[in-house]
């Protein structure tokens, strides 16, 4: 008696056309749905309602919602989180604003709330995801119950409850959706690999503004509606010390630097585990690129903070070599390269001083002293409301700054503001708890996902001093994103499976 087995190959054509077929199409559904809304607004809800039928469609009462569709959605909203404009937008009354990636995320919420309701097995797998992703989960949803239990004491409650609303609807349902379907470290790859193609797409943007002086959103200025300040303020600051600051697709050349700063350790690990020389040539052109990128945004700090995140990314995987090729010929030349980076970290001390300090031109300096005047003016509101803070959203008029800048300079000095002081410890251990699981799943993963993991140590600790000189939020839904797929795959981190074997 003979038995026949079907084994799926490795690599279909056939199923990459079709996913390649069903991103573009939602894509471009989505993009038509947020054109014809800013165009005609009403027309908005009658794009809504196939994705509502949709949903009554594929999960049926009683029974979960397709993996496969949620998990493809969540792809597609990752795409185009770094790559729409933010400034394109519609907005209804107090409601978030809308743009293509919140409606694929608003689709991925629905998701998430329905097999809550109706799926006893959902709510396992999001109850069993909370529990193995330990700390960092913990500190996501403490983040959050501060901010929660801020608002009976807020100062200006009107302006605080609808401001932690959105932020509970932008970033704390959607880490919930994804830390709930992304079960695996191939999902966690796959979301990080679109991230980073994203960035790729976003730098290129950024170049192309550099070599032609000219920004993304003056070009889609007819677009942008309800926004006359910012753009003002963004056409007035395009230029530093004689130098063109480039945005692309974000509302500052800070917010750009940050998102390229923290993806570009991901771009470097994905170059050095591709097997294949057409992956490493497209991943090195996109890790060249996103570097290339930070350098056009002009920002000292996020320049600063690429440099730092590539140089833990060489320092990790030297340490590694070092450790495990013991009989390589290349491991001289690894311990040399090593101890010149030793030798040259005080010089490289010494150069980061100088930028930081405003060495480097007129605004630069008046910048960093406008940061240190922030900090003094901030000091005693804070310590008149050390704990509870002035409410969500508050920050800004707390200070005076509202309608003169864009933001405080500073999200940890935001977050004390508008918390008190648990507001900026909590969002710290957030991301030390991030950094730390990722360099302890390093030293027990498949070697095939240890530069994975090794980037994913990188890209908190560059948040982590790149909120230290901006306070734009735009970057927060791709971190809390980025951060729920990592704890999601706690789910089935083990080195023996083969299915983390990527």
């Amino acid at each position: 008696m003979s038995e026949t087995f079907d084994f799926e190959p490795d690599f279909s054509a056939r199923r990459a056309a079709g996913a390649a077929g069903l991103a573009l199409g939602v894509g471009l559904y989505a993009a038509l749905a947020a054109a014809s809304t800013i165009i005609y607004p009403p027309l908005g809800l009658a794009f809504l309602a196939p994705l509502a039928l949709g949903v009554v469609a594929v999960a049926p009462a009683g029974k979960a919602s397709p993996r496969r569709v949620v998990m493809g959605l969540i792809l597609v909203g990752v795409f185009l989180l770094p790559v729409w404009p933010v400034y394109l937008f519609i907005k209804f009354g107090p409601a978030p604003i809308l743009t293509p990636p919140r409606l694929v995320f608003y689709a991925v919420s629905a998701f998430f709330l329905y097999d809550m309701v109706f799926s006893r097995w959902r709510r396992a797998q999001f109850l069993f995801a909370v529990r193995k992703s330990g700390a960092v989960s913990a500190f996501v949803f403490l983040f959050f119950l501060i901010g929660f239990m801020s608002l009976p004491f807020a100062e200006g409650r009107s302006i605080a409850i609808p401001e932690f609303f959105r932020q509970a609807i932008i970033w704390l349902l959607p880490y919930c959706a994804v830390l709930t379907y992304s079960r695996r470290q191939r999902d966690f790859v796959a979301i990080m690999k679109v991230f980073a193609t994203g960035a790729f797409l976003v730098a290129l943007v950024a170049i192309g503004e550099t070599t032609s002086h000219k920004l993304l959103a003056n070009i889609l200025s007819p677009f942008i509606s309800d926004n006359a300040e910012w753009l003002r303020i963004a056409q007035s600051e395009k230029i530093r010390d004689g130098a063109f600051r480039a945005q692309a697709s974000h509302t500052h050349p800070i917010s750009l630097g940050e998102h390229l700063a923290f993806i570009s350790p991901f771009a470097f690990a994905f170059l050095v585990s591709a097997k294949k020389n057409r992956a490493r040539i497209f991943w090195a052109a996109a890790f060249i690129a996103i570097v290339a990128g930070a350098v056009a945004t002009n920002s000292r700090g996020s320049m600063l903070v690429t440099a730092l995140g590539s140089a833990t990314m060489i320092a990790l995987l030297g340490w590694r070599f070092l450790k495990r090729a013991s009989a390589s010929r290349w491991r001289p030349f690894a311990g040399l390269i090593c101890l010149l980076c030793i030798l040259a970290s005080p010089i490289a001390a010494i150069g980061a001083y100088g930028v930081i300090s405003g060495a480097s031109g007129v605004s630069a300096a008046n910048s960093t002293q406008s940061r240190i005047d922030q900090v003094e003016q901030a000091w005693p509101k804070i310590l008149k409301r050390p704990v509870g803070g002035y409410g969500a959203g508050r920050s800004t008029r707390v200070l005076g700054y509202w309608g003169l800048t864009l933001t405080i300079d500073n999200y940890y000095l935001s977050l004390a503001l508008d918390y008190g002081f648990p507001g900026p410890i909590i969002f710290l251990g957030f991301l030390t708890a991030f950094a730390a699981t990722a360099l302890s799943r390093a030293r027990r993963c498949h070697p095939s996902m240890t530069a994975i993991y090794f980037a994913a140590f990188a890209a908190p600790a560059s948040i982590a001093i790149a909120r230290l000189i901006t306070s734009q939020t735009g970057n927060l839904a791709m971190i809390f994103v980025m951060a729920a797929a990592f704890a999601g795959a706690s789910v089935t981190f083990s080195r023996r499976r083969s299915r983390n074997r990527v």
